[in-house]
């Protein structure tokens, strides 16, 4: 399993995404690493098996789409995967 993170650019986007993903990975929310810069300071950590998974299950959340990255977590690196 890998670990990901939604940063995100809105405080209601980050809430709307956890309850949108609630049924689909277990999520933890936390301020974004200071590696990733974004507007609203809230991200959204989980895991999955691949970026190809990862980015099945942000894309569930509508509230995203244009407001939020997804970023795989790799030791304390972070590699962009999409914007959504």
């Amino acid at each position: 399993m890998n670990t990901y993170v939604i940063a995100f650019e809105s405080t209601h986007a980050a809430m709307a995404t956890e309850r949108a993903l609630a049924a689909h990975a277990k999520t933890t929310m936390l301020p974004v690493p200071k590696a990733i810069s974004a507007g609203c300071g809230m991200a959204l950590k989980f895991d999955a098996a691949d970026d190809a998974a990862a980015l099945a299950i942000a894309q569930r959340s509508p509230d995203a789409r244009g407001l939020a990255r997804l970023f795989r977590q790799d030791d304390a690196a972070y590699t962009e995967v999409a914007a959504l």
